[in-house]
């Protein structure tokens, strides 16, 4: 049977999947449905009671774990080890959520409720009409709801406006036995708890249908840019950044006023993006004259400089679309992790940064990247959600990428241990906290480098929690594509 439909939702495909990749064939036992109202799916979940249940909207990270339920037993259970995916024996439904895309502004409540296939290029543009903001991600064809279940960060906003999720005022989910809550941060009791939940493992507790969002005003962003320096190879580029890391601890981590963003791409060009918030009161050229004194005392060229060119939030929201729809490949592959700090970090983490994170970046995989990110502020000062996400001040992402067809069995192969070297040298480091995040770790890694339930959401405590949740609305585990499901 076809695989058409795979391909079209799956964005990219884990590496450690990708080898059984040329095994997969549609799966007998899976069936795709397009619901259209809140009610479909609760009578679909009804007539069936015991097939397991997968909901896929945007392709990026939630829905490509879910994606996975299209193919074959035997494929499936090979890309798990113990199963991760669930027990494919038995049928599954494959929720696509594409006719379940309305967007819909409240201007006099400044609300906007997204239904559950929502992308971030909906939601951005219909806030931008109605001059409004959200801490939303940088991919415009991320799943809104998946984004927000699973504790999406925003680098670029996260500090002025907090994490969607701490935006949220209402939930449409649909139980596994069908029934329709809606829930609220004031619903109590067993529904307050699954509120709480849902903010960090909602695709693990049922079917999220829509969301409302309290919006801010989009002054809050004032304005935004670039410098983009060209180190042209490892060398150049170490010097510089390490340099760059020591102004975003100095100058940029101490204030919530404005947000610092630094892009490795694996050229080494280093990108250095700015976001100034409506409580900055410098000059924001001024501001960043040191990354221009470094950039010439490292003697690497900087080759754009326009830090103020983002004149709307909008405008900030939508600067790397077109950056990130260029990443494809036949398939894109790609291993996702991520490091940070919940207080300022050491120069000793600047180091590992520079020196390993960075300066190990695996030069196979020509399409990675590494981000480091200014976060904190109103994040960690908002609502505490169940997601290692908001503990974070400093984090590092190292997004490994590649052309599946471009690359050779034994480089693939070589990636992997090298990606496994990089990690296993971050656990060493005692300041660091390393796969703490639900929308950046990799979730189908190796036992021994797999994040604990503690790490993912946030704390013992509410993981304990999740999985208390977990067992009194999901205990026959329909929801089982959720990426960390495992641990619940």
């Amino acid at each position: 049977m076809s695989m058409d439909w795979f391909k079209d939702k799956s964005w990219s495909i884990s590496a450690n999947k990708e080898a059984i990749l040329h095994e997969c064939k549609r799966s007998a036992s899976t069936t795709v449905v397009y619901p259209k109202t809140t009610e479909d799916i609760s009578e679909l979940l009804v007539s069936d009671k015991e097939a397991a249940v997968a909901v896929v909207c945007g392709g990026h990270s939630s829905s490509n774990v879910a994606a996975w339920a299209y193919v074959s037993e035997a494929a499936a259970a090979a890309a798990e080890d113990g199963g991760q995916d669930g027990d494919n024996t038995s049928t599954t439904i494959i929720l696509d959520m594409k006719n379940m895309s309305s967007v819909t502004v409240d201007k006099e409540a400044s609300e906007v409720t997204v239904g559950g296939g929502s992308i971030v290029r909906q939601l951005a543009k219909v806030c931008a009409e109605a001059g409004c903001a959200l801490p939303i991600g940088t991919g415009d064809t991320i799943g809104v709801c998946g984004f927000t279940m699973n504790g999406g960060l925003s680098g670029s906003f996260g500090k002025r406006l907090g994490m969607i999720g701490q935006r949220v005022v209402k939930i449409e989910i649909v139980l596994a036995n069908g029934t329709v809550k809606n829930l609220t941060p004031d619903s109590s009791g067993d529904d307050g708890e699954l509120f709480h939940a849902c903010l960090g493992a909602g695709s693990a507790m049922g079917v999220v249908t829509s969301l409302t969002f309290k919006m801010d005003v989009a002054t809050s962003f004032t304005t935004g840019g670039s410098i983009v320096v060209a180190c042209a190879n490892k060398t150049s580029a170490k010097p510089f950044l390490r340099r760059a890391l020591q102004y975003m601890k100095e100058f940029v981590l101490s204030t919530a006023s404005c947000s610092m963003e630094i892009v490795i791409i694996s050229d080494f060009t280093v990108i250095c993006n700015f976001m100034f918030y409506d409580t900055f009161s410098g000059e924001a050229s001024s501001f960043v004259q040191q990354v221009r004194d470094d950039a010439q005392e490292c003697n690497v060229p900087i080759v754009a400089d326009d830090v103020t060119s983002h004149k709307t939030w909008f405008d900030a929201a939508s600067s790397l679309w077109d950056v990130i729809a260029g990443l494809k490949g036949t398939p894109l592959v790609r291993v996702d992790h991520c490091i940070g700090t919940s207080s300022l970090p050491s120069e000793e983490v600047l180091d590992f940064v520079v020196d390993k994170w960075v300066g190990d970046l695996v030069e196979k995989a020509p399409l990675s990247l590494v981000e480091i990110r200014s976060l904190g502020g109103a994040a960690i000062e908002g609502r505490k959600l169940p997601s290692g996400n908001v503990n974070a001040i400093f984090f590092a992402d190292m997004i490994v990428s590649y052309d599946g067809s471009s690359v050779s069995s034994l480089d693939k192969s070589s990636i992997k241990n090298e990606v496994h070297q990089i990690i296993t040298d971050a656990k060493k480091q005692s300041e660091l906290m390393v796969d703490f995040s639900g929308t950046h770790s990799q979730s189908d890694d190796p036992s021994e480098l797999l994040p604990n339930g503690a790490e993912i959401f946030g704390s013992q405590s509410n993981y304990d929690m999740v999985q208390k949740v977990k067992q009194t609305f999901d205990c026959t585990n329909r929801f089982r594509f959720h990426p960390f499901v495992h641990l619940l």
